[in-house]
């Protein structure tokens, strides 16, 4: 049985994406006991802005999505599917964002910021 999902929002493969909407994959950590204990990638297809609704699709299940940004539409979006978004206040690895969650060492920020836009956020979307 698996105790938590926590996925990380990625367009390399290798770090944590600055924006999720601009993520190409997630990479979903399947947690027992503070160990992993197994790994997959969901694919999106494309690092393109777009439909915010398909990311509680493409991560149903999990707990949890790591990403560098994100706007209101996706969080709101998120939450209603039972999906926590958590964006960290620095660059990081994959494999460093999920040790520091596991550890909860992670820092993360309130912050909505959408990237999509020059110097664009939720609040000026109104």
């Amino acid at each position: 049985m698996v105790a938590m999902r926590i996925a990380v929002a990625t367009s390399d493969g290798r770090s944590v994406c600055d924006h999720l909407a601009r993520s190409s994959s997630f990479v979903v950590f399947e947690v027992e006991g503070g160990r992993v204990a197994g790994r997959s990638v969901r694919e999106r297809g494309s690092d393109a802005c777009g439909n915010h609704r398909t990311f509680v699709g493409i991560l149903a299940e999990c707990d949890a999505v790591l990403c560098g940004g994100i706007g209101q539409g996706a969080v709101d979006s998120l939450l209603a599917g039972g999906i926590r978004p958590l964006v960290l206040r620095e660059r990081l690895s994959i494999e460093d964002a999920l040790a520091k969650y596991l550890a909860g060492q992670l820092a993360t920020s309130d912050e909505r910021v959408c990237l999509c836009g020059p110097t664009h956020t939720h609040a000026e979307e109104t």
